[in-house]
């Protein structure tokens, strides 16, 4: 916990005078605060009780406060120090001695289960999250504003337009890509996955968001961050990850009505890096000429190896000629300002039996692409409410709506206009592809490129409405009552309740990449239209018995509980195509093919259940140390009845070292952590393939059949995979608290992961899952704060964090020791490189074909000078089919720097964070040499080069020099593809970027003193800007945090995102 200034507020009180009264005059009372050991405490709030008048003790310990009223009470409070009340009577001078208090250092925590902590009694790694980082650099998701401000939360939004979901991990990933790797949310005592709805570039081409998003910053009373896996083990099988405990704001006793109003407003730009890598000397064109013909403009649009720009009069696909010059910002003209307007308004209030809150939040938010829009309502409702003297009833009600409407397409070679822009030639002006984007004859969209299919316009899927729309409806619900019998024995009961419909509706058009809106000669219009409507429903009950005793100096806390968590999903879709009426995208205007596709499930059902016993014990000496112990049993109705329960157990204990320290005045506080712990997750266990389940099979000869579903053997003998974690913490503070820092250690280990293995075809099935696979993450987590000054007006505090990360596949369960996670060239639109799991090598790693080479190094070609690409005799390719591995997608280090300086009502932020040590593969770099638009496909075509000699190249028929030039630009740089050769196109995910900077102001002591806005409590303004700059990165021409995808199976794979945004945000906040 850092220090605060506390702001003055001093207010000039009148004298009044009257036959009837007499004159009262202002007291001013100084003096000086010491500790025990009479040295001076610097920043101790002194507060007049009762109003908001306050001063903080300079350097000196020295204090001046004039009072507002007789018989004043001072409050005196300084972290490290036991608060003290002096009522201050006629007196002018008053010194004033406090006593350290090692409880005070410590921060209350919501840990497991909704318990609160003494963060000093806690034996691992817990960060509470100071909420007002949440609202300064204000975003549509909540967790995306923590980006570098958490040790160990590595936090990756993905270029995905309004809405979209973000990839959240903490300490790494637990588990092989396909189960969750994304920390459990536990929000008001109701679990909830991510649910991350990211692209993922296949069958799924748009972010629709996650289930985050019913977060509202202004809600949010406080966060804490369970890294590891002792302080999410009470959690058990959902908790693999870690854990986010959340709680939102139920009001304050005996504070009254209460109104807060938050209006903001931001607007995003699109960032452009294109020009460090994007040629202008050449435009459209095959074999260094220009197209001739609407046909050959037609053909060769995706192409840029024509003539130089000379601005005269070329045909364009559209037959219109116009001046052969280059159009750079193609895809920045079609982008547009991206704005989102947010308003909140609360209502609070409280008396001495309970409090409540109320609040009502709007987000209209658009986005950098045309038609991108997100609309979002978020109702709240919390009350705390003392029923009698001991029973407490609270309760939390979420409703949510949502809107995503046409999210990008993004994550493709093929639709979406970022595809579009940056895979064409430059040489036509955006204004063509508006006005010329339908086929006058045919209605169709008018050929742009040989890629017809493939690479579409944009502008003929805005005028023909191409629309996608995800509509979303949740309530949250949780209810709880507690019981205390006595001081030290209480009983609690839960009741969460989580319901979620989505309807989706999406078309694609009759002309969209075709030559004719017809389908063949049926006579019918092409085009499709779908409809689909899901249900999700969790119900979380749970009780705890919890008892605390203190005997002497000793100290027991121990609660004993149980839950039932049951999850149930319904889909069902229908849709249509060979439309009767064109351009009316209804079921009934086409015919329904629910059974003419193996792969169309009009219709799905599934529920599993998991039930839960646990317990937790902790035993305290002398507020010296502390020992913990958890254990929870989870039952999986997935698994085989006769094997589906696990344990997991953990221990944690703490020395508060500074107890035997207290003649060293420097150190303020000191603590030793350890913990052990194992969790495990059945995530990557589908509901139903423990057993063998059947569906109804597509009509043969008019009869329905039944069949044996999927293709996988069913495995009654699988079971949730084990996540073992150590770790060791120390936690210091030193010079009262103006030094912070805090230091862990973890190695944690991945047992039985639940991989897919490859049947002989005499089984009948393709695949089946076994518990095989075993990884192993290690780390180290630092934690910097540091106040290096602090007066009366003046405070400046700096914190810094820094998490190193190694990752070890140590079991991919074959005798290869690879496991291929996908192909991207193999996916149908994507081109470069692999996903790997490899013994001995980090998580995630990238695969490609590279240069061949010899020994001493040089790149290999054949006599005709073309590259050659490793292969399967290459060392180290055996296996892997040429594909040599080129770097993890994981960064080894993420970190930030975040600064606040605050003067009186006046505060200045900064933050800079960085990541180091990943790597990542380009497919943009790739298209756009391929195709002849990058400066590296300029090679062999300047003036005096009648082809590309390949640098530092060598026959590898006789080992000379290579002098042969290859004319063929075009076949040439289509090699890169064709081999698969990524050398050019791997990069570093390294960057340094000045992430945010923000400014508010604190306007409420000017308008108190304005007689006629007394009604106002509170009034801030505040400025901000997020993605100021980019100070280091290793890849040209675009933004390395430029991903598409929320999940692992794009891990480190750029292809197609929208540009990042630089976001400029205005707020002001009033409290009535």
């Amino acid at each position: 916990m850092k220090p605060k200034q506390v702001q003055t507020n001093t207010p000039k009180s009148s004298v009044k005078s009257s036959d009837n009264e007499t004159t009262s005059v202002q007291q001013s009372v100084s003096g000086t605060v010491n500790d025990t050991n009479g040295q001076p405490i610097p920043g101790v709030s002194v507060v007049e009780k009762g109003t908001s008048n306050g001063v903080a003790t300079d350097f000196d310990g020295n204090y001046s406060i004039t009072l507002s009223q007789p018989n004043a009470v001072l409050i005196f409070s300084s972290l490290g120090f036991s608060r003290k009340e002096v009522t201050v009577g006629q007196s002018s001078e008053l010194n004033v001695v406090l006593e350290e208090n090692v409880e005070g250092l410590d921060e209350v925590v919501v840990t497991g289960l909704g318990i609160k902590r003494d963060a000093k009694k806690v034996g691992y790694a817990v960060t509470a999250v100071d909420t007002e980082e949440l609202t300064k650099t204000r975003t549509v998701n909540a967790m995306e504003s923590l980006q570098g401000k958490v040790a160990g939360l590595n936090i990756s939004p993905p270029s995905a337009g309004a809405g979209a979901s973000v990839q959240i991990r903490l300490r790494g990933q637990s588990a092989f890509a396909g189960a969750s790797n994304s920390p459990l949310f536990v929000i008001n005592g109701l679990p909830i996955d991510q649910g991350a709805r990211g692209a993922n570039g296949r069958d799924n081409q748009r972010d629709l968001g996650d289930n985050l998003q019913n977060l509202n910053p202004d809600d949010i009373e406080s966060m804490t961050v369970l890294k590891g896996a002792t302080a999410a083990a009470i959690y058990g099988a959902r908790a693999a990850n870690g854990a986010v405990i959340i709680t939102t704001k139920t009001g304050t006793l005996n504070q009254g009505i209460g109104v807060d109003f938050t209006s903001s407003i931001t607007t995003s730009h699109a960032l452009n890096f294109l020009d460090e890598i994007r040629q202008t000397e050449y435009g459209q064109g095959t074999g260094g000429v220009r197209p001739q013909t609407q046909g050959e403009a037609q053909g060769t649009g995706q192409f840029s190896f024509g003539e130089r720009f000379d601005g005269v009069p070329t045909v364009n696909f559209d037959g219109v000629s116009r001046p052969y010059s280059p159009n750079p910002y193609q895809l920045y003209d079609f982008l547009r300002t991206g704005t989102n307007l947010t308003n909140t308004v609360g209502f609070s209030g409280g008396n001495e039996k309970g409090s409540f809150r109320a609040s009502f939040a709007n987000t209209s938010a658009k986005g950098i692409q045309p038609a991108n829009e997100y609309e979002k309502r978020i109702f709240n409702v919390g009350i705390n409410y003392n029923v009698t003297e001991k029973l407490n009833m609270l309760l939390n009600v979420n409703y949510t709506n949502e809107e995503n409407i046409n999210p990008p397409q993004i994550g493709t070679q093929g639709p979406g206009a970022v595809g579009f822009f940056n895979r064409l030639a430059i040489s036509t002006p955006i204004e063509a592809y508006r006005q010329s984007a339908i086929d006058p004859v045919t209605g169709a969209e008018l050929r742009t490129n040989g890629f017809l299919g493939t690479i579409n316009n944009p502008y003929y899927q805005l005028q023909k409405n191409q629309f996608f729309n995800d509509n979303r409806n949740r309530l949250l619900g949780t209810a709880t009552l507690r019981y205390q019998f006595t001081d030290w024995l209480y009983l609690q009961g839960r009741y969460n309740y989580d319901y979620a419909t989505n309807f989706t509706e999406w078309n694609e058009l009759n002309g969209a990449g075709a030559t004719t809106t017809l389908e063949g000669d049926t006579g019918f219009y092409r085009g499709r239209y779908d409809i689909q409507q899901t249900q999700t429903r969790d119900v979380n009950a749970d009780f705890l018995l919890g008892a605390n005793k203190e005997f002497g100096k000793f100290s027991v806390d121990a609660s004993f509980g149980g839950n039932t968590w049951r999850s149930q999903f319904q889909r069902n879709a229908q849709y249509s195509r060979l439309f009767v009426v064109p351009d009316l995208y209804s079921i009934k205007n086409g015919t329904s093919f629910e059974t003419d596709e193996a792969a169309f499930q009009p219709y799905q059902f599934s529920t599993f259940r998991i039930n839960s016993l646990y317990g937790l014990a902790e035993f305290g000496y002398d507020n010296l140390l502390y020992l913990n112990f958890t254990g929870r049993q989870d039952w999986f109705s997935v698994l085989n009845p006769e094997d589906n329960s696990v344990f997991y157990p953990s221990v944690s204990g703490s020395l508060i070292f500074s107890e035997l320290m207290k003649e060293q005045s420097w150190l303020t506080y000191g603590k030793l952590r350890g913990s052990w712990a194992e969790v495990g997750s059945a995530n990557g266990v589908g509901t139903y393939e423990g057993i063998l389940n059947y569906t109804i099979n597509p009509p043969f000869n008019g009869q329905t059949t039944a069949g044996v579903a999927g293709n996988f053997a069913p495995n009654p003998l699988l079971r949730p995979f084990t996540v073992t974690e150590k770790e060791i913490g120390l936690e210091m503070r030193m010079f009262n608290s103006r030094l912070r820092f805090d230091i862990a250690a973890f190695d944690k280990v991945t047992t039985d992961q639940v991989l897919d293995v490859t049947l002989s075809n005499a089984s009948g099935y393709d695949n089946s899952k076994q518990n095989l696979g075993s990884l192993k993450n290690s780390g180290l987590e630092t934690l910097v704060e540091v106040v290096p000054i602090q007066t009366d007006d003046f405070m400046w505090s700096s914190t810094w964090n820094n998490a190193y990360l190694k990752t070890e596949v140590l079991d991919v369960g074959n005798d290869s020791g690879t496991l291929l996670l996908i192909f991207f060239n193999g996916t149908g639109n994507e081109f470069l490189g692999e996903l790997r799991y490899t013994e001995g090598l980090p998580m995630n790693q990238l695969y490609t074909r590279t240069y061949r080479r010899n020994d001493s190094g040089q790149i290999l070609v054949n006599d005709d000078g073309r590259l050659l690409a490793t292969n399967g005799d290459t060392p180290g390719a055996e296996n892997t089919n040429g594909f040599l591995p080129v770097g993890s997608s994981i960064p080894k280090h993420v970190g930030g720097w975040n600064n606040n300086f605050s003067y009186k009502n006046l505060n200045f932020s900064f933050l800079i964070d960085y990541r180091f040590g990943g790597t990542m593969l380009s497919s943009t770099h790739l298209n756009m040499t391929r195709q002849g638009h990058s400066l590296f496909s300029l090679e062999g075509r300047r003036e005096g080069e009648n082809g590309v000699v390949v640098p530092n190249s060598v026959y590898e028929s006789n080992g000379q020099p290579n002098t042969t030039a290859v004319s063929n630009l075009q076949s040439f740089y289509a090699d890169y593809r064709n081999l698969q050769i990524g050398d050019p196109f791997t990069f570093k995910s390294d960057f340094i970027k000045l992430r945010s900077i923000s400014l508010s102001y604190d306007l409420t002591d000017i308008v108190s003193n304005v007689a006629d806005l007394k009604f106002v409590k509170g009034l801030t303004l505040a400025a901000s800007c997020r993605n100021v700059a980019i100070l280091y990165k290793d890849i040209p021409g675009l933004d390395p945090e430029a991903i598409q995808s929320s999940g692992d199976f794009r891990a480190g794979y750029e292809n197609s995102a929208l540009p990042t945004t630089r976001n400029f945000n205005f707020s002001l906040n009033v409290k009535f």
